[in-house]
């Protein structure tokens, strides 16, 4: 079989369908079928007509939205065109697609407006508009279990992953129940579980003639980032605490510009930057000397036996290119494992001399990795990872029978992803201003966690350098521009609404803030600025402390002074159709706030019923006069 014929592709904003279609690939390897597995975005557009049986899995982020990785290559290359913008083409014959046989698996959170959207998008057009023939119904997963496959049954999307795979995996098995060996027909067994299946490119030194471990060849050369031309470098020049220093919460005031200044950078009001991260030395080191069989190769310099991977290019290839530095700027170490990591180094766990009694103990940590990779409830994983936010560091710090090959590294361990901040300066300003809230908090463990990337902005320094890119997103569409608008923001909600606000020529002459955080002296950030421009007329500012009743003596929640002006609001939503745009934390917030409104259209709307109330609502959804960026 020809390995273009069987094609995985993917969507994921941030990693939980990467980890489910990582998964589904590594069980179709095991069962010897040749497979292609790719973002959305990375596959080749004419690949697609040699491909037979199509697998899509895809979760649904902002607006009922493709994730990036489907309307974007991996570094961003903008002259060829991705699968998604080619399938969009309205000139393509109806039976564009009916040689393919597909499968559809969405994931999404049914607390966001526009649930799964995205996997339906790819259905209607895949299957209603371009002839695929579909294998099985598509499933949907609800992080809520409240909606999709698994409403009302408790059970996470894992179950519903595992359903799809489970009907995947008998498809392909019925239809081909052989391989091809030399030319001799076979019965397909699956390979053992205990083999490693060796990626098609990993890491070898770069000196061949001389792979032994004592070879003295040290890299001491200055760092650079090649094979991606897209990649932006910037210069900090503000790091500012903006919240009280007794307040729980670190909130920065992040700015920084081009470093070359020949490059203006172009973006709107709703646009995200996303910053590429690191991890610190101390954790780097700490890897190493957890895997100490790493430690004498650590700087020598390493190349790939076949190429870059396609999905390490994002941000650039480290060089020189070293186990230290590749630890350092592009596996992931301090995130939660998932699945797929267990699945790969389970088998590692061979290591007796570190084992305080012996044999029993290493079959013991052995099978406890085991059951981490193949234990479909995944509770027991739950409880020792997810919980307490136990990091893959910890996880290699507490079995320490593993002895992990540093060659396939880039195969197991997940690759640093940036992360994506709303911009919170006037567009196009060459200054780009963000607004950072620093994660850290301790667990059951007792452990201060803090997230990849605010932990290195929390420790970056003016005039220190920075891999960034710009990331259009064409949130305000034209026809609303104008019109009033109604802007509501809990907490580090207010980065996008800031852009808005500030954009020249005004966006609307009637800009209502509503603006909540815990206290006036403590978290009110930019409440000076906002105060002046409520004075100045820019905007009207409407802001509420939830646990400050000095200043906001009878409202608690954002919510709560929308319903106090309901009737004003109501008016400008439905006579005047004014667009209303909500940012801040998903969760309880964004269904309160929704809620809200619903109550709003019907006491004041003229809508009699929830159901009109909603129906309208939906309506300003549909119209992108209701927009919703939470995370």
């Amino acid at each position: 079989m020809a390995p273009n014929k069987i094609a995985i592709l993917y969507g994921s904003e941030t990693g939980n369908t990467e980890d489910f279609a990582k998964i589904l690939s590594y069980k179709l390897q095991r069962l010897h079928y040749p497979h292609t597995l790719s973002t959305i975005g990375d596959f080749n557009p004419q690949d697609i007509l040699g491909v037979r049986y199509l697998f899509v899995l895809c979760a649904t982020t902002g607006q009922g939205e493709l994730p990036r990785n489907c309307h974007e290559h991996s570094f961003l290359d903008k002259k060829n065109k991705t699968l998604w913008s080619v399938l969009k083409r309205k000139n393509i014959p109806e039976d564009f697609l009916k040689h393919i046989n597909v499968a559809f698996f969405g994931l999404g959170d049914s607390s966001y407006p526009k649930f799964n959207y995205a996997i339906r998008k790819l259905h209607t057009r895949i299957v209603g508009q371009l002839g695929a023939n579909e294998i099985f119904d598509r499933l949907e997963a609800d992080e809520q279990s409240m909606a999709g496959s698994n409403k009302g049954t408790g059970a996470g999307v894992e179950s519903v992953y595992f359903e799809y795979e489970k009907r995947v995996l008998e498809y392909l098995m019925t239809k081909f129940p052989k391989r091809k060996v030399n030319g001799q027909s076979m019965e397909r067994n699956a390979i053992d579980d205990s083999i490693y299946l060796q990626p098609k490119s990993y890491l070898c030194l770069a000196d061949k003639e001389d792979d032994s471990e004592e070879a003295d060849v040290i890299v001491n050369e200055p760092l650079k980032f090649s094979n991606d031309a897209a990649i932006k470098y910037g210069k900090v020049i503000k790091n500012l605490g903006i919240t009280a220093k007794d307040h729980f919460q670190d909130v920065r005031e992040f700015i920084f510009t081009n470093n070359d200044t020949n490059i203006k950078d172009q973006y709107e009001a709703g646009d995200t930057a996303s910053i590429f991260p690191c991890n610190s030395d101390t954790s780097v080191q700490q890897f190493l000397e957890t895997q100490d069989h790493w430690l004498p190769m650590a700087d020598k310099p390493l190349k790939f036996t076949n190429d870059v991977p396609n999905a390490l290019k994002s941000g650039g290839v480290i060089e020189p290119l070293t186990l230290r530095n590749i630890l350092k700027y592009h596996c992931d170490i301090t995130c939660i494992p998932r699945t797929s990591f267990f699945m790969k180094i389970w088998m590692f766990a061979t290591d007796v001399s570190r084992m305080e009694r012996g044999e029993g103990q290493l079959e013991q940590q052995r099978d406890k990795l085991k059951e981490f990779a193949t234990d479909q409830d995944m509770q027991e994983l739950y409880d020792y990872c997810n919980r307490p936010r136990r990091s893959i560091l910890e996880v290699i710090e507490d079995f320490l029978s593993l002895r992990l090959p540093w060659e396939y590294c880039l195969d197991y361990l997940p690759l640093i992803k940036p992360l994506y901040y709303s911009i919170s300066s006037g567009p196009n300003d060459s200054n780009v201003q963000l607004t950072v809230a620093i994660v850290k908090y301790k667990t059951m463990l007792r452990k201060i966690r803090t997230g990849i990337c605010t932990d290195y902005i929390g420790h970056l320094k003016e005039g220190d350098i920075i891999r960034y890119n710009i990331h259009n997103n064409h949130l305000i569409q034209d026809q609303y521009k104008g019109n009033p608008m109604v802007l509501v923001s809990p907490g580090v909600g207010i980065a996008p609404l800031l852009s808005i606000i500030k954009e020249e020529p005004q966006l609307s002459k009637n800009l209502q803030l509503f603006f909540g955080c815990r206290f006036k002296d403590k978290d009110y950030i930019y409440g000076e600025t906002l105060e002046r421009w409520d004075k100045e007329g820019r905007i009207t500012l409407h802001p509420v402390f939830s646990r400050d009743r000095e200043n906001s003596p009878d409202t608690k929640y954002v919510q709560d002074v929308l319903w106090k002006l309901g009737s004003f609001v109501t008016d400008l939503l439905v006579k005047e159709k004014a667009l209303f745009v909500l940012c801040g934390a998903s969760g309880k917030m964004p269904i309160q706030v929704r809620l809200t409104v619903i109550e709003m259209l019907k006491k004041w709307g003229g809508f009699e019923t929830d159901e009109a109330a909603a129906a309208y609502l939906k309506e300003m959804e549909k119209e992108d006069r209701y927009l919703q960026e939470t995370w």
